[in-house]
């Protein structure tokens, strides 16, 4: 879901002071013979990619004859400025993509696949970079999918994972003992036999030294379940055991539990005890919907018919098996994997389902259930059902609305700040977090050199929440997972390219420069200079000062398994404003009179629209 704060990557900071040498001898005049890299990007980002181009040119561009000159251009303009020069004689050779527009710019023909260079290239190594980040910059024009042997365009040189940045100082006024513990290391820590990745050992936390900690992400020993109402909320007791492990996602109860005890809706003394106005903050839906199997888009044929599909209602399902093959669309899933809408739909290969206006679909004038294998499969152990993408994104929709607002059988939680709560202050939601009003919120790694400057408490990292379900909801030290979602969440990036006019002259070189700055040498210079490499092995050469996280494995261990956002699925992404808009301005924002289901009507018939009109003008081309 595209973000309304200006996702685009940064201020641009032109001080020829910030550019050392390299880059005030390419504002002054362009040597004909040297690659030309045009950047953008605040302070730190010019001086860091300054400082990697500078030692380009002094070890492996001197040895291989390469020489790169650096033009800093506007952030506000950079993106206009490439589309208008890509097919000049003279413009960038080397330039920044960003994943909202890496297709649209491969289908408007400028940019060079690079794979063919880069497999030549033997002296150079970028085998640390995850699959999932360099999939980012694959696309194959023919079949419009991105896969692992598509053409490779660029690298990833600015890698930006999400993680749930806390307040630990609040928690600690709690009463919350904070842990660091991997899941699979509890029980050996429970037993005293080895430290947390603190250092600690159990018997150093006096308030639970006398307990079996639970392997979750949030425990409190005092149980918010009945058999009939389900889960709910309590402030917890003065004598209640609560623990947080920054090494364990939460469940979805669990980080609404924790975000309620910092929620001036649900706790009023919060703003008097801890300095807070909320709990929790996300502005993205993915690692909710992602973690059961769900999307926003489902190709309805197979061939880029893409439809809508955010409130799809039927279970999503995990397969059991070792091998499974998908009745719809002949894939061959593994065990772990989430079935395709198309595979789980009583829907034949030749037909065709039909979007209605309600999110659910039709075929032959009838509304479309599961296939009749599906529940036969799942009954064998063969499948097992998790919630559909709908309850995900309704989950999700309810962490701001008001608790007179109805998102499917639930009203709003009240923990989290509406959109409009930013807009109207100036103040994106890492400030609420920074000014100690927010006690969680979800966010990108970039922000980690703004929080450890301005934050004045201790802080730290923790894993995205994950969809889990325990075998007995009544027992909160029963900690046995019946039903685990995978991880899931968004990582944004961006990567250097190059345009075919530049290739034809100079590809090799382009290539070697490119690959260089996204590997070893170059990502450490990032890491020093407390930006995010897109390389875990360069965690512990990470230097962010003082007030920095311990937690980084966070955000390195995301970058494993987090995917590209909905802006990269198509060439355009006009599809997701038509929903996206009226979410983020009227249904969160808890416009008087405006309900869930008038959303629903606003936007499910005009976003397949728009995705049936890009399918008929792509088709007819």
């Amino acid at each position: 879901m595209r973000s309304n704060k200006g996702k685009k990557l940064g201020a641009i900071a032109l001080a020829a002071l910030m550019l050392g040498g390299t880059a005030a001898a390419a504002g002054c005049s362009k040597s004909s013979n040297k690659l030309q890299f045009w950047i953008y990007g605040d302070e730190r980002e010019l001086e860091t990619y300054t400082l990697m181009t500078e030692k380009f040119n002094a070890t492996y561009g001197k040895d291989h004859g390469i020489a790169v000159e650096i033009s800093a251009k506007p952030a506000g303009s950079y993106t206009s400025l490439i589309q208008n020069t890509a097919r000049a004689e003279s413009s960038a050779d080397i330039f920044f993509v960003i994943e909202d527009f890496f297709k649209q710019w491969v289908e408007m023909g400028f940019m060079q696949d690079l794979t063919e260079y880069f497999k030549a290239i033997d002296d150079i190594d970028v085998s640390d970079i995850s699959e999932n980040t360099l999939l980012k910059y694959r696309y194959d024009e023919e079949t419009e999918f991105s896969t692992s042997e598509s053409p490779l365009y660029g690298m990833p040189v600015d890698t930006r994972p999400t993680a749930l940045y806390y307040n630990e100082d609040v928690f600690e006024k709690a009463g919350i003992t904070v842990i660091s513990v991997n899941e699979e290391d509890m029980d050996k820590w429970n037993a005293g036999e080895i430290p947390d990745l603190r250092g600690k050992y159990k018997r150093d936390y006096s308030k639970i030294a006398n307990i079996t900690v639970p392997k979750k992400g949030y425990f409190r020993s005092g149980t918010q379940y009945t058999e009939n109402d389900g889960w709910y909320w309590e402030k917890p007791a003065n004598d209640e055991i609560l623990v947080f492990n920054n090494r364990i996602p939460m469940n979805w109860d669990e980080i609404e539990d924790l975000g309620m005890i910092f929620s001036v809706s649900k706790n009023p003394d919060a703003k008097r005890l801890y300095g807070t106005e909320y709990g929790y903050y996300t502005e993205w839906w993915f690692n909710y919907g992602w973690s059961v199997g769900g999307d926003c888009l489902a190709d309805l044929t197979g061939t880029g018919y893409w439809n809508f599909s955010l409130l799809e209602e039927t279970p999503n399902y995990m397969v059991e098996a070792d091998e499974y093959t998908g009745a719809f669309t002949g894939t061959k899933y593994k065990k772990g994997d989430f079935l395709e809408m198309t595979d789980k739909l009583a829907v034949e290969k030749g037909q065709r389902l039909v979007p209605d206006a309600q999110g659910g679909y039709t075929l032959n004038g009838e509304k479309v259930g599961l296939r009749a294998a599906i529940e036969t499969d799942a009954a064998a152990g063969k499948l097992t059902a998790y919630p559909s993408i709908r309850e995900a994104f309704e989950r999700y929709a309810r962490l701001g609305t008001n608790d007179n607002v109805l998102i499917g059988d639930s009203y709003g939680l009240q923990l989290s700040p509406t959109p409009s709560v930013f807009s109207s202050s100036g103040r994106i939601s890492i400030n609420y977090f920074i000014a100690g009003d927010l006690a969680m919120v979800v966010e990108q790694s970039s922000y980690i050199p703004t929080v450890v400057k301005s934050a004045d408490f201790q802080w730290d990292l923790a894993p995205l929440p994950q969809y889990k379900e325990y075998e007995d909801p009544s027992d909160n030290y029963n900690d046995t997972v019946v039903r685990r979602g995978k991880l899931a969440g968004h990582s944004n990036s961006r990567g250097l390219v190059t345009r075919k006019k530049s290739a034809a002259k100079k590809g090799d070189q382009i290539a070697r420069f490119i690959m260089w700055m996204a590997s070893e040498d170059a990502q450490q210079i990032r890491a020093q200079n407390g930006l995010f490499p897109n390389q875990e092995s360069l965690n512990d050469q990470m230097d962010f000062g003082e007030n920095a996280p311990t937690n980084m494995a966070a955000f390195s261990d995301a970058m494993k398994y987090q995917t590209p956002a909905d802006w990269w699925y198509l060439k355009a992404f006009t599809w997701i404003d038509i929903w996206s808009v009226p979410l983020n301005t009227k249904l969160r924002n808890n416009v008087e009179g405006y309900t869930y289901q008038d959303w629903i009507d606003e936007v499910v018939s005009a976003s397949n629209k728009k995705l049936y009109e890009d399918y008929i003008l792509d088709k007819n081309k």
